[in-house]
């Protein structure tokens, strides 16, 4: 009982809570919204390298109506970025033309569960649908992608993926760079006529599709030229599979500053690392002082070799001539089966221009704000990974009723609730990255589990988030409070574990 007070007290204590302050909340009583958008899925033929059109899909997007700084055009096939503020009342028209059935999930925002992007809510190609919703989220970065079964990764792959950046006033105080730069990374296969290359093996549906290559911003082999200053970097890893081991090619430390859910608290402070661990979906702010290097400086951010977790090197074990064959990464099996989870990439390369030098100064990470009321609710749930299939407490996506929940998915809204999640239900050993829809919450514990030792330091558990890595044999618990009732889910956000049913439903009750 004591250990589970001291955990309560620290999700009371830590970072921004999503309960809103009082001069957000008269934002909620607004009818008509303050910022209208639409945004259409199409095909679309990006050069992704010189002088090749590569077929993709693609959101494009316009400001029907209100701030016309609300959406801002990305580059290659990333759809536009999102801009939007806390308080603000969005309306988002949906247009699919793609030729296969699609839903925008908005992942990481706070919406209401007719806005969520739940894949009984895809519509046809040729058709359309709105949603709205009120931004309660603190300021961080989040994500906006498509939800359908069994779709979702090929339309993620192909190009169906953007950012959306959440505002606040009090930013203004906190003292952060002015110079803000957006880097999202996705692993790709390019082929020699530029064209990108899905599933080729069943190895694609049991590790996810990994890339050989990173877009950054929907464009390879990304080259940015930056100033001699400090930076706000939000880096979001959009991959279908891929896990990245974050270092600066010089070798300086990461100065983490904020995770999924937005900036840390002040109690938090600067989390500074070697390299940061990230899972698919999950993203994280840097602060990065270019300044502190020469005029005309090159350095690359990488994703540093770390032991392989991908299938082959579970079924081989890593080792003797079976091992050396097939698991490795050098290995014959692994050469033919591409790429794998682990080896080392450059991502993008940055140059420091010459110009007027300035210093960084000290941020001032924001208190933290009042949190919800404890409550004594705890789920459990086993992960699994047997017969080339993902399974949570034994269960997988019910195809023949999509909103069906079982009692142990339900938890109480406006209270917080303890939700313990072990990777020990047996088959393959495998790393899933967890995603809860329409929540925030925090990591309270990691215990056993064969966590890679040349992953661990890199691991970001400080602050609030909606997706969190869970390695073979671990359990993580995780405490959360869900602001808005109704019916959400979880699910694996390895993408081909999740189109091939690692998910389930989770109800957000009211309870008195």
């Amino acid at each position: 009982m004591t250990r589970r007070r001291e955990v309560l007290k620290a999700f009371a204590a830590g970072a921004a809570t999503l309960a809103l302050p009082r001069a957000v909340q008269s934002a909620f009583g607004a009818q008509e919204p303050d910022v209208v958008l639409r945004l259409v899925a199409a095909p679309a033929t990006p050069a992704l390298r010189p002088d090749k059109k590569t077929r993709a899909l693609r959101y494009a997007g316009e400001v029907l109506r209100g701030r016309r700084d609300a959406l801002r055009p990305s580059t290659g096939n990333l759809g536009p970025t999102l801009d939007l503020r806390r308080g603000e009342r969005v309306r988002i028209e949906v247009v699919n033309r793609i030729g296969a059935e699609t839903v925008i999930h908005w992942h990481g925002m706070i919406v209401p569960e007719a806005a969520d992007g739940h894949p009984h809510q895809a519509v046809p190609s040729g058709s359309g649908y709105t949603v709205e919703f009120t931004v309660r989220n603190p300021a961080g970065t989040y994500l906006y992608h498509p939800h359908p079964y069994r779709l979702t990764g090929p339309q993620t792959y192909y190009g169906l993926a953007g950012l959306i950046i959440v505002r606040e006033p009090r930013e203004s105080a906190i003292g952060l760079p002015a110079q803000d730069l957006e880097l999202v990374l996705q692993d790709r296969r390019i082929d020699g006529d530029g064209q990108l290359v899905f599933k080729r093996s069943m190895m694609d549906d049991m590790n996810g599709v990994l890339g050989d290559r990173v877009l950054v911003n929907g464009v390879d082999d990304a080259a940015l030229k930056v100033a001699p200053r400090p930076y706000r970097l939000r880096i979001a890893n959009v991959s279908n599979a891929r896990i990245y081991k974050l270092a600066w090619s010089d070798d300086r430390p990461m100065r983490v500053i904020g995770a999924d859910g937005g900036l840390f608290s002040r109690a938090e402070g600067i989390q500074e690392r070697p390299y940061v661990t990230l899972f698919p979906f999950q993203r994280i702010e840097l602060l990065e002082d270019f300044g502190a290097r020469p005029d005309g400086a090159e350095i690359a951010l990488v994703s540093r070799e770390f032991s392989g977790m991908d299938m082959m090197g579970s079924m081989m074990g890593g080792g003797g001539m079976m091992g050396g064959m097939m698991g490795g990464r050098g290995g014959m099996m692994g050469g033919m089966m591409g790429p794998s989870q682990g080896e080392e990439l450059h991502i993008a390369r940055f140059t420091v221009s010459p110009g007027a030098r300035s210093r960084a100064t000290r941020i001032k990470l924001p208190q933290s704000e009042p949190s919800v009321r404890e409550g004594n609710h705890e789920l459990y749930t086993q992960l699994a990974f047997r017969h080339m299939r993902g399974f949570l407490n034994g269960r997988r996506f019910d195809t023949q009723d999509a909103m069906a929940v079982a009692e142990d998915e339900r938890l109480p809204a406006r209270q917080t609730s303890v939700w313990t999640f072990a990777n020990d239900g047996g088959g393959m050993a495998m790393p899933h990255p967890m995603h809860v829809h329409g929540v925030q919450f925090r990591i309270l514990e990691r215990r056993g589990g064969d966590v890679p030792a040349d992953l661990r330091e890199g691991l970001i558990d400080t602050g609030w988030h909606d997706t969190f890595g869970i390695f073979p044999g671990e359990r993580v618990r995780i405490a959360l409070a869900p602001e808005i009732p109704g019916l959400f889910m979880y699910h694996c956000h390895n993408l081909e574990h999740e189109d091939g049913g690692m998910m389930r439903n989770c109800l957000f009750e009211s309870r008195t």
